[in-house]
């Protein structure tokens, strides 16, 4: 019974001390950063390792995974200097904040494809996702 107590407590401690997303994410995005500043590929290559490594740990599509990737996502959008996104808007509102930034930074096209991609993921209705994806698509004309 102690042996069984016992590594059902190391199990319990080793699952919240290498799974944990918002350590992970943080390491990783302090990678991203140090990477974009040194423009080292070994900085890159140690950032994607370091990647595959989490997402190993965490175990893909678990709450932990899906914790680990919301965090990255918003590291991401600041590393482009896309800053943060309204899932509150509407859809209209979210096509417009895509237009613009097509429109306004043409240099930055992958920020404006993150900030559209970031959007449809806050459609939760598959026709409203569909409808928006088709009207932010053509603004990138």
């Amino acid at each position: 019974m102690k042996t069984f107590l016992l590594n059902l407590l190391i199990l319990f401690l080793s699952v919240h001390l290498f799974a944990d997303p918002v350590k992970k994410s943080d390491e990783l995005c302090s990678c991203l950063k140090d990477a974009k500043e040194s423009k080292n590929e070994k900085s890159k290559k140690k950032c994607l390792q370091l990647r595959e490594k989490h997402v190993k740990a965490l175990k893909k599509n678990s709450p932990e995974y899906n914790e680990y990737i919301e965090r990255l996502n918003v590291c991401e959008r600041q590393l482009m200097g896309a800053g943060d996104i309204d899932a509150n808007l509407s859809t209209e509102k979210k096509i417009e904040a895509v237009c613009n930034c097509f429109q306004n930074k043409a240099q930055q096209k992958m920020m404006c494809f993150k900030l559209q991609s970031d959007y449809a993921k806050t459609i939760a209705n598959d026709e409203e996702r569909a409808s928006f994806n088709v009207a932010s698509g053509s603004c990138d004309k």
